[in-house]
């Protein structure tokens, strides 16, 4: 596949994440409070958008999906220029090589570290891993994914519930 094909690939699903995760904040009724989240789930990642989303009033699911979809708006792109650097740098490659050989005897296993690892170290950082480290795509992409979802989704039940005990007690 061409390097444009590929480009237009991302970039659609790029704008298909921001325009699903402006939708659900259109249903919330808070265009300007999700498109806080939205910035801030690109800057700082999915979980710091979930706490966000908190005292932003939005409903749990609705704020972990909307800190979920922002994140990913980047991810295909960053994928792409991954592999495009690989690719074309041959000198990255030939390092890469001692990374490939050592997680061959992990490469089916060792991709799931990445599901505890993505809500610390952020989605970014943990597919960056994934190619450096040689990992299937497919798997890196899917055990990020587990880690951001279940954990944004934990931050943003878990906070609406501490709010609502807090407000019990007052």
């Amino acid at each position: 596949m061409s390097f444009r094909l590929r480009l237009t690939y991302g970039i659609l699903f790029g704008i298909l994440f921001f325009v699903s995760s402006l939708i659900i904040g259109l249903a919330e009724h808070k265009i300007v409070a999700t498109m806080s989240l939205i910035g801030t789930s690109l800057t700082l990642e999915a979980q710091p958008a979930a706490v966000a989303s908190i005292p932003l009033r939005f409903r749990p699911f609705s704020g972990g999906a909307i800190s979920i979809l922002a994140n990913l708006i980047l991810i295909p792109l960053l994928m792409l220029i991954l592999d495009e650097i690989i690719l074309h740098w041959s000198w990255l490659r030939r390092r890469l090589q001692k990374a490939e050989i050592w997680s061959r005897k992990y490469g089916k296993y060792g991709v799931w570290v990445l599901v505890p690892l993505s809500p610390v170290l952020g989605a970014y950082v943990c597919i960056g891993i994934g190619y450096v480290m040689r990992w299937n795509h497919g798997l890196v992409l899917c055990s990020v994914l587990i880690g951001m979802v279940a954990s944004s989704f934990i931050i943003t039940y878990g906070g609406e519930s501490v709010v609502r005990v807090f407000q019990a007690v007052l």
